[in-house]
């Protein structure tokens, strides 16, 4: 709980002390109590990060300074403060961090003091013991922290996005900020691209934003991507070709960073684990087909284009021996030449 929010806590049940309200309240005096004895009772966290696993839940809550405070709850939504216990390995520059989680017995929380979130997403991966039952995630967090996701997803959820929307390079759609980005990666090669979208979803230059992208699937990754050609898209490369369960984006800008975890909306349980949907971020793209466009003389060579702004269809340039018009036609039945 933040010191604001303790004082307004205050504040109120001293208002309702001399009313039938305050059921446990019976002086004004009593109520302005010291922020521990506040906190003695089971608290809620304000606007915990939910995931949910096979027989259960951990809401995190982790500030700017590193202090984690989690809350562990049954498939029922009981809270659970007996047999539950826990590690965060907080992945940083010089290496990772071991912190044990232990339950605060007046809160019913696991707590733990982690280092100071430096970077734009630091990966924090958690392993929960809940009557010796192993519940495992890993977290990309903000260096705001956990409640900049939150924020992020109040902010998007007022731009909706039509449902089953995909982007015109067949990726997934976001809402960012005030951007709309599109995350796409190519199954063959791996390479992953973030296009900047404008409101009708056609690409724009991306300028000066600087993207991160925080994968989680089989395993867990961070890439940092650099400015495409022209600058009309981010790009970098993801080692693990397949759909992301959770995938958590920050886009800087010279003077603020926005940072979403896609597809999320606030008070909505991230579903990990087995059972967990992913994300359809990896796609057949035509990125890899190679544009060469031969000058020897003879007959017109025909190649297939890479367009990026094209349906997914490949483009046949002919190219006509002496001179230079290119006449573009797209062929739907036809085989490639190459």
């Amino acid at each position: 709980m933040n010191s604001r929010s303790v004082l307004s806590v205050v504040a109120l049940t001293t208002l309702l002390a001399g009313s039938p309200f305050a059921a446990g309240c019976k002086t004004a005096a009593e109520a302005s109590v010291t922020e521990e004895s506040v906190e003695a009772v089971p608290v809620a966290l304000e606007e915990p990060l939910t995931e949910e696993h096979d027989g259960g839940s951990v809401g995190w809550d982790i500030a700017p300074d590193g202090t984690v405070k989690a809350i562990v709850k049954t498939a029922d939504g009981k809270p659970i403060d007996k047999d539950v216990s826990g590690t965060l390995t907080w992945k940083g520059p010089n290496g990772d961090a071991q912190v044990p989680l232990t339950l605060d017995a007046k809160t019913g929380l696991l707590i733990a003091a982690g280092p100071r979130l430096e970077a734009d997403l630091t990966e924090v991966k958690y392993n929960v013991v809940v009557s010796g039952n192993p519940w495992n995630g890993t977290l990309h967090v903000p260096a705001g922290g956990t409640r900049v996701i939150v924020e992020g997803a109040k902010k998007a959820e007022k731009r909706p996005v039509p449902p089953g929307k995909t982007g015109p390079n067949g990726g997934v759609i976001q809402v960012v900020g005030d951007d709309i980005i599109e995350v796409v990666a190519d199954k063959t090669s791996g390479q992953v691209r973030v296009y900047v979208l404008d409101a009708n979803f056609k690409p724009v230059p991306i300028g000066d934003r600087k993207i991160k992208l925080g994968f989680v699937g089989s395993g867990s990754e961070l890439i940092v991507l650099t400015p495409g050609p022209g600058g009309l898209y981010g790009v970098g490369t993801i080692g693990a070709k397949v759909n992301p369960v959770k995938l958590t984006v920050v886009v800087a800008h010279p003077t603020h960073a926005d940072v979403v975890l896609v597809g999320y909306r606030p008070g909505v349980h991230v579903v990990v684990g087995p059972s967990a949907p992913s994300l359809n971020v990896v796609v057949a793209t035509t990125w890899n087909v190679g544009v060469k466009v031969k000058t020897a003389p003879g007959p017109g060579v025909v190649v297939i284009h890479d367009d990026d702004d094209d349906d997914g269809r490949p483009v046949h340039i002919h190219v006509h021996g002496k001179h230079k018009g290119k006449h573009k036609h797209k062929h739907h039945k036809h085989h490639h030449h190459h």
